[in-house]
Formats: structure tokens, sequence, C-alpha cells
């Protein structure tokens, strides 16, 4: 068994003890610390980073232009360079973005993934060589509806997420959500994040969750409270674009939130930067407790299994991180000011990350990458 000391978090608070792992499975949790942990520290389950646009790491010019000039189908930025862009070329950045996230404490991620089939065969690809969980949600290469496109699309993937209703001929976007639900696989959509769009129309297709609604109106978000549909939100993508979420106000409507990093073309895909800044943007609009913060970071692993929790349990899949903070009540707080130099050590499925080289007997002397990981989740 292998055990970590500190401080973990049971779903409510903090609290002094230690947690144990064999192969991917916590297998103990108890008070009191062991003695050589393999690390100490502020303990949290994984962070699961809710949307992301992987293969958009593939971009690296300075941006200029709007959110139509840059990243709206099928003629923004985003998609033009993905159309020229060599396959290795896409495999190599997602591969990049996927390691910024490990070492920043996610284990897990949503992915739209533009391209169609060949566009997810990229994403396993990069997927294979890194000891993460991912979900893979496949769209059509253009805006129109072809069922065996779409077949070999579920088939291949978790599920279908789509840039905007507003986007699709109204018939074909029906299509695209009736189908994922008779395969019982996932359908997510942006909706209100250039303008406002028509909430009834849009849950009416049965969204598993929704990106963005910084357009929505109170009316809207209750409606998504009331049809149980989760809101993911994106505030530094949001803000480059001059737009910020109204966390605050989503929350009191009764909504679901998770965070997500969005266009990696425009983030790191950090959830350490991207819990900080959703802070304070949260106290602009009149503020939200730091745990709730944490809260979305965690929260999206529902995606991928309804019945997780946000909290660290025997049984649970065995994905930590463990940062370099003080515990206890300042726990939550600590988290919103951490880095990546904070991160002592990542479990995910059970696998270290950094990994310590055989040398290695104290865990407090690991500090960087030893060797790459290479077992796939999928």
């Amino acid at each position: 068994m292998q055990r970590v000391s500190g401080w973990f978090y049971d779903g409510q608070r903090f609290r002094e003890g230690t947690v144990g792992w064999e192969e991917d499975v916590v297998v103990e949790i108890r008070s009191g610390r062991t003695r050589r942990p393999l690390a100490e520290g502020l303990i949290l389950p994984g962070l699961w980073n809710a949307h992301t646009h992987l293969g958009d790491a593939i971009v690296t010019q300075e941006l200029k232009g709007t959110i139509e000039e840059l990243v709206a189908p099928p003629h923004g930025l985003k998609h033009r360079v993905l159309a020229k862009a060599k396959d290795a070329a896409v495999i190599a950045a997602m591969r990049r973005a996927m390691a910024t996230m490990i070492r920043t404490g996610t284990t897990g991620f949503s992915d739209f993934r533009e391209g169609g089939l060949n566009g997810l065969k990229l994403l396993y690809a990069a997927l294979a060589a890194m000891p993460m969980q991912g979900l893979a949600l496949g769209r059509p290469v253009g805006l129109s509806y072809d069922p065996r496109e779409v077949a070999a699309i579920l088939r291949a993937s978790d599920g279908i997420a789509v840039s905007s209703y507003i986007d699709w001929p109204r018939d074909a976007i029906e299509k695209l959500a009736a189908d994922a639900r008779r395969a019982k696989k996932i359908f997510a959509i942006h909706c209100s994040e250039r303008v406002r769009e028509e909430i009834d129309a849009v849950l009416d297709l049965s969204p598993a969750f929704l990106v963005h609604m910084l357009h929505a109106t109170d009316a809207d978000l209750e409606r998504c409270a009331d049809a149980h549909v989760p809101i993911v939100v994106c505030p530094r993508s949001n803000a480059f674009f001059g737009m910020t979420p109204d966390i605050p106000g989503m929350l009191r409507q009764g909504v679901e939130l998770h965070l997500g990093t969005d266009n990696a073309m425009i983030n790191t895909p950090s959830l350490l930067r991207e819990m900080e800044f959703a802070y304070r943007v949260a106290r602009m609009k009149g503020g939200v407790p730091a745990r709730e913060i944490l809260e979305m970071a965690l929260r999206g692993r529902r995606l991928a299994d309804p019945h997780a929790t946000s909290a660290i349990r025997v049984g649970a899949r065995a994905d930590l991180v463990i940062l370099d903070l003080p515990g206890g009540r300042s726990g939550f707080a600590s988290i919103l000011r951490a880095s990546a130099s904070d991160v002592r050590l990542v479990v995910s499925g059970g696998r270290l990350w950094p990994a310590p080289s055989p040398s290695v007997r104290d865990a407090s002397m690991i500090r960087g990458p030893r060797r790459r990981i290479t077992r796939s989740t999928r």
C-alpha cells in the first residue's frame, strides 16, 4: 500500500490524517500520520477540467480578433489552423496540454473534440501516453447531419458536443441530440456565449450540461436548475473576450456549476489558475466562499461517473493531488492562492506524477518528472 499524509478533504472540511491506496483504489483513510509517506501536505481529490478544447493548443501565435473570428465554426482561426495542421503536431500539442493539466493537479477532463472521427483518433493517441481520464465528446466535421458519420462518432466516443444551437440548422441539431440519447451517450452544447439563446429550445435537446451561459437571464438559469442541467463556466476564456460569468447569480438560481479552462490556445489548462480567477471574478459580483470554487473544480467527475463525490472516500478511484500548503480551516483559502510549484505529488488512477526514480526513497525529495508514464486509461 502507498500512503500520503496531511490534511485530506472529506467533502465538507479538511481533516488531519492519512490516505492509502492499492492499485487504483483508495483503501484506507484514517486519522494520524504515517511514517515515511510518499508526500505530506493538503490532500485533494484530483481536479476535473469540465470543459476543454485541447486541440486548440496547436495555435501558438498571439491572438487578435473577436470571438467569432477566433473560435466560431466553420471559419474561425482555430478551425483554419486545425484543418491545415499535421496529425503528429496536433497530438504533440494536446499531449503538452495534458501534461500541464496533470502537473497542476488535474486528473480528468471533458474535451469538445473537433474534426469528426479523425479528431477523436488524435485525442486518443495523445491520451494513451498520459495517466488521465478523458471524456471524448466528438462532433461532425461540418455543420450538417450525416447519420452514418454521427453513428460512427457515437461508437468511438463518450458522446457529442457542439458549438452552439444558433450555429446549426434546427432539424440537424435535433437529430444529433436524439441519436446521442438513443446511444445513451452524452450530448453537450455551448449556450448563450456570444448572444442569448432560447433556453427552452436548447433544453429540449436534453443536454447533459451546458457551457458558458454568459448572456442568460435569471429565468434561463432557473430553467436550467429546474431541469437539473449543470453549467460549466470558463472565466479566463470569457474575460479574454471582455465578458465574465455571474457566478454568485448562477448559484443563487440553484444552478450546479462546474469549472473548465476552455480553449487551449487562449489559456493554459490549469485549474489552479482558473480557480483563483473564478474567485476574483465572483468577488466582483458579491463573492462566493472559497470552498464553493473548489467544489466547482471537483464536480466534473460526475460527468464520467454519476455516483462520484467530491470527497476522498474508501473505494473511490485513487486520484489525488498533494499540495505543499497549510491545511485545517485555512485550506480552502490556501488552494485559491496555489500555483504549480505548490504541487508535491499527483496520483492518477494509482499512478504517480512525477514518478520517483528507483534511487529516491524519501518522497520529500521528489521535485520533477523522472520518467514518462505510459499507461492508457481507455
